[in-house]
């Protein structure tokens, strides 16, 4: 979780991931020396690539040195259309009314 407050965003441009166009932002959190104990100021950084074509995030990196490093990349990206069969109706597909409920029960 990134320390209260709003940090300090740069952007990173655009660049490519697996064929799509994302933009970058990076934030960056410096903990002053001796705020939470530490001796030297601590750096935190979120780095965040979106693509605006997909409308999706395709990678992320988060570092603290307190907590360590995570990265999340969306790979695999496939941009045809996908095969009509995954959308047919089953053959023996039938369409059943739901029990109406009695009013005079209880």
């Amino acid at each position: 979780m990134p320390p209260p407050g709003p940090g300090t965003t740069t952007s990173l441009g655009s660049r490519e991931f697996d064929g799509v166009r994302a933009d970058g932002k990076r934030t960056t959190w410096t903990i002053p020396a001796e705020r939470i104990g530490n001796k030297l100021p601590i750096e935190i950084l979120s780095e965040r690539w979106y693509s605006p074509e997909l409308n999706v995030v395709v990678f992320t990196r988060y570092a603290d040195p307190r907590s360590g490093e995570r990265i999340y990349r969306l790979e695999g990206i496939k941009r045809e259309e996908p095969n009509a069969e995954l959308f047919k109706v089953p053959a023996d597909f039938a369409l059943k009314s739901a029990p109406t409920r009695d009013p005079d029960r209880k």
